[in-house]
């Protein structure tokens, strides 16, 4: 199992890196500039001091520093909640950095314990806010939102249970979630790196370019080989009247399936695709980090072959995580370069194997904040009923975030694709 990894706030190293965040927004992240909507700095700021899990959709493989940036721009520091994994990127210097700029890590899907406790501990001690993505994992879909784990309602309520027992009967401290919407736009024209993108994928396809298609077409030609290629790789024969989203939602339930045949894992039912992606990367991980110190020699060259065969199914789930959101239609409803984008950055991951997908221009990420909900006074709803009162504050958070996002395109003028 992951070992758990504790925030170490560093106060000089956070003042340090607010410092310079200007200029890496301006040079690392190719002139990265945050907008918040009108009145939406104030709306969090008339919060300051109050324990609070902010809960941004995660669109976005920036959204991290965003968060960062909205912390130097609000004039608060932050806790937050990081996927286990990153922490070893770099050969641990990726988790270094975090740990020291107040991340701690959470084996997602798993029941992690001190991770719990940490989030726990952190609400209920109000010193820092802290920072959860609900929807689990980066969507790469900017307009819309996908649906969203129970969790950060959850960890919240455990809060408040926590902050009830020290109160002994006396009127409860709030806690609050606060929903918030990022949508990054590309304010100038990014077509021509589009095409150039286009053109990388159909070369590794050994797809031709049509003379004066038009980037949706050829955009139609790159997914459908990639679609065959998958579909024969994992020996399945589609229907002939299938349409393309019934085609993309077998493949996944046919790859979610082969894995677990191979793990000898029995999928849970009745639940999202997302959820069984997370209970075999579960199973994969415990595998593949099983803690190594009392093996012998020949135990871990035993578990190190095992490790390797199983180190391969990443792939397979992180292939069907790549496409959980993609649907035909998702271009047609409104063909805009950031829309475009996203199908570029999943078709990047997936066919020329990059973890960063390219740049494209300079963006402004649009920001607002939701109006903060109460858990403290959902406590003894919750008390009384768990289930029902978590599920209706996820959907509040849902619906929030959801419609933040479409308010804010009235900030931005979309550039539409030909």
């Amino acid at each position: 199992m992951l070992d758990f990894r504790p925030p170490l706030d560093s106060p000089p190293l956070i003042a340090l890196v607010n410092l310079t965040l200007p200029f890496y927004m301006r040079f690392g992240l190719h002139d990265t500039k945050v907008q918040p909507a009108p009145g939406a700095i104030e709306r969090f700021k008339s919060y300051q001091g109050k324990r609070a899990l902010i809960c941004p959709n995660h669109s976005n493989r920036h959204d991290p520093q965003i968060m960062f940036e909205f912390s130097r721009i609000s004039g608060e520091t932050f806790n937050y909640v990081a996927a286990r994994e990153v922490f070893d990127w770099q050969n641990g210097f990726n988790g270094w950095w975090l740990q020291h700029l107040g991340c701690y890590s959470v084996v997602r899907g798993a029941a992690d314990r001190e991770s719990f406790k940490m989030t726990k501990k952190v609400l209920s001690e109000g010193k820092k806010k802290l920072v959860l993505f609900p929807e689990g994992e980066i969507s790469r879909q900017n307009d819309t939102l996908m649906p969203l784990e129970s969790g950060a309602a959850q960890l919240t309520f455990w809060a408040v249970e926590e902050l009830a027992k020290q109160a002994a009967g006396a009127a409860l401290d709030p806690v609050y979630v606060i929903p918030m919407a990022l949508k990054y736009t590309y304010p100038k024209d990014i077509q021509e790196n589009l095409k150039v993108t286009l053109s990388a994928l159909e070369a590794n396809l050994g797809i031709k370019s049509i003379s004066g298609a038009s980037v949706y077409h050829r955009l139609r030609a790159i997914s459908e080989k990639l679609l065959i290629t998958l579909e024969k790789e994992y020996g399945m024969k589609p229907a002939a009247d299938a349409d393309l989203n019934q085609r993309v939602s077998i493949l996944r339930q046919s790859i979610l399936t082969n894995v677990s045949n191979q793990l000898q894992v029995e999928l849970p039912t009745n639940v999202r695709q997302l959820e069984m992606v997370r209970v075999l990367r579960n199973h994969v991980d415990d595998v593949v980090y099983a803690p190594e110190k009392d093996f012998s020699e020949y135990e871990k060259k035993v578990h190190e072959e095992r490790a390797t065969t199983l180190r391969g199914f990443y792939n397979d789930l992180d292939r069907v995580v790549n496409f959980i959101a993609i649907y035909d239609g998702y271009l047609k409803e409104s063909l805009t370069q950031e829309r475009f984008a996203d199908i570029l950055d999943r078709l990047e991951r997936e066919i020329l194997r990059t973890r960063e997908p390219s740049f494209r221009g300079s963006r402004i990420v649009l920001l607002d904040v939701g109006e903060p909900i109460n858990l403290s006074e959902r406590y003894a709803d919750y008390k009384s009923a768990k289930k029902a009162t978590i599920a209706k504050v996820t959907d509040e958070i849902f619906n929030q975030v959801s419609g933040m996002l479409t308010k804010l395109d009235q900030y931005r003028k979309p550039i539409l694709l030909s």
